[in-house]
């Protein structure tokens, strides 16, 4: 069984950074067994519905701007799979999962390739990628990433979003903002002692829309934890950028024997 990871990506250009998440991501990456295929959702393809990537999909998106132009030249191998695709159609909608292609999906945005490219230099496997349906609620979500299991004997499901999310209000400051503090700090206990209700019920928390003026980063959390056997998370990374942007990350289901002796930054 592999784990499940929820991956807070940052900047796109993280990347070209020499940060301690950037550092704890790489070094994460090197203590994970490869899948035979990855399964992951970025908060950078929402959907009304569910929907998978095209299965010729196998080029990158520069889904981004204003960066340096460095990362508009930043080369990353990837591709999908037919028979995967259908399989995992197939496998979902067995479970009254309504799924389809999305035939106009043919490359991959940077919230896929900027967290493969930290956690795998090169990879050779498959990559299916699934939007974020947004007409779920919270609790179909999880039930989504229950459904998602059916998968982890022999793929890795990845989430790709942000524990925090207001580029609003970012600053440059060395000074963490309270509120993204403060509630990064909750996700994190939360996570951690594997609380259903408190994730449940996180939309209502007052520091929310403070972090999440649009909610489409912090909904791959539900479907990671959804997706976990053990719900108890393991955070690998804690770093605050720009004041406000949390870069929390969390391993599930985690191979202690790999990870147990790890030191993050």
């Amino acid at each position: 069984m592999y784990p499940t990871l929820f991956i807070s990506h940052g900047a796109p250009n993280i990347i070209l950074s020499d940060s301690k998440s950037k550092k704890n991501f790489q070094k994460l990456g090197k203590n994970l067994k490869v899948p035979k295929y990855i399964i992951i959702i970025s908060a950078h393809y929402v959907t009304n519905d569910l929907r998978i990537i095209s299965p010729e999909a196998n080029k990158i998106m520069y889904d981004f701007y204003g960066f340096e132009d460095e990362l508009y030249k930043v080369v990353y191998e990837i591709n999908s799979d037919k028979n995967l695709t259908n399989n995992l159609i197939k496998t979902l909608k067995k479970e009254n999962i309504d799924i389809s292609i999305d035939e106009s999906r043919i490359s991959y945005d940077h919230g896929v390739w900027n967290v493969l490219a930290l956690l795998y230099e090169k990879l050779n496997i498959p990559v299916l990628q699934l939007s974020i349906p947004y007409s779920y609620s919270p609790s179909q979500l999880i039930n989504l990433g229950e459904k998602l299991k059916a998968f982890k004997d022999e793929a890795m499901i990845i989430c790709s979003g942000g524990v925090t999310h207001n580029l609003g209000d970012m600053s440059y400051n060395l000074t963490s903002k309270n509120y993204a503090k403060e509630f990064s700090d909750k996700i994190k206990n939360i996570i951690e002692n594997g609380n259903e209700d408190g994730l449940l019920n996180i939309t209502s928390d007052i520091n929310f829309r403070k972090n999440h003026p649009s909610s489409e980063h912090f909904l791959p959390l539900f479907i990671a934890f959804g997706n976990a056997n053990n719900k108890k998370g393991k955070s690998v990374n804690s770093e605050m950028q720009y004041s406000n942007i949390s870069m929390e990350s969390f391993i599930f289901d985690e191979n202690k024997e790999n990870l147990k002796d790890l030191k993050w930054y």
